[in-house]
């Protein structure tokens, strides 16, 4: 008798324990839910406790929208076990994104405060007077697009040298201007019709003397020189040209440069 109590006893207690085993295996039911559009509410109706609704949230709306079911697993707080559960129950709503107008027209808006900025400056610059070549100094010449501190000493020098320009095409002949920066120069400099510059006395300088000019090089101011010791003075450009050996095209380029004084 006394092993049939203890028996019945026994099972009373298996019984117990199955109970309550059951009760702790029972699987949370879940509800479909929407990672894209589903609210902070939903999402804890849906099975995530508050926290994690709220990061879910938060992440949406501070990073970026959900692309697959997989980036639930980018919520801290979310391990794999718990995704398995849930992954029957997510959806994922492709959110389109709305073209940015409003940045589209601020950018149209700069655009047009820029161009209305440069145009006022354009319009409130002064129109320059042409500058005359053989007399402007490096400081109006800077004045000119395109014409810096460089450029224009390099001109100043470069028709010092040479004694005054008697032609606008010289100055091709200044090192380092564009095309573009010569055409215009042209269009803000002239030469008068009276062109003053500092000519050479062929008849009276030594072939030093002639050599200082950069059209001229040591053997052709050495065949003038001693030409004239030959034949006497130089009485035109034409006796030049009898030096035969001399070439008549650089003939032609020094003969504004020539007196015969």
């Amino acid at each position: 008798k006394t092993d049939r109590s203890n028996l019945n006893s026994l099972l009373l207690d298996l019984e117990k324990n199955v109970e309550i085993h059951n009760v702790k295996r029972k699987v949370k039911r879940y509800q479909h839910f929407d990672l894209n559009k589903s609210t902070a509410q939903h999402l804890e109706k849906s099975g995530f406790p508050e926290y994690l609704a709220k990061r879910i949230v938060k992440y949406r709306e501070n990073v970026t929208s959900f692309k697959s079911k997989s980036d639930l697993l980018k919520i801290y707080g979310i391990d794999s076990a718990f995704y398995r559960e849930l992954h029957p129950y997510i959806n994922i709503s492709k959110i389109k994104k709305e073209p940015d107008f409003k940045l589209e027209i601020d950018t149209i808006n700069i655009n047009k405060s820029k161009l209305a900025k440069n145009t006022e400056k354009k319009n409130k610059r002064p129109k320059l007077v042409r500058f005359n070549l053989n007399k402007v100094d490096s400081t109006q010449l800077q004045k000119i697009y395109g014409i810096g501190p460089a450029y224009s000493k390099r001109i100043v020098k470069y028709r010092e040298y040479l004694g005054g320009f008697h032609s606008l095409n010289q100055l091709k002949e200044v090192y380092g201007l564009k095309k573009e920066n010569l055409d215009t120069l042209k269009k803000h400099v002239f030469l008068s019709k009276e062109i003053n510059i500092n000519k050479l006395k062929v008849n009276q300088l030594n072939a030093d003397s002639l050599v200082q000019h950069p059209y001229i090089s040591y053997k052709e101011a050495n065949l003038i020189v001693n030409y004239r010791n030959q034949h006497g003075e130089f009485k035109s450009v034409e006796d030049v040209l009898a030096i035969k050996i001399l070439d008549s095209n650089w003939v032609k380029k020094v003969k504004p440069y020539f007196t015969f004084e």
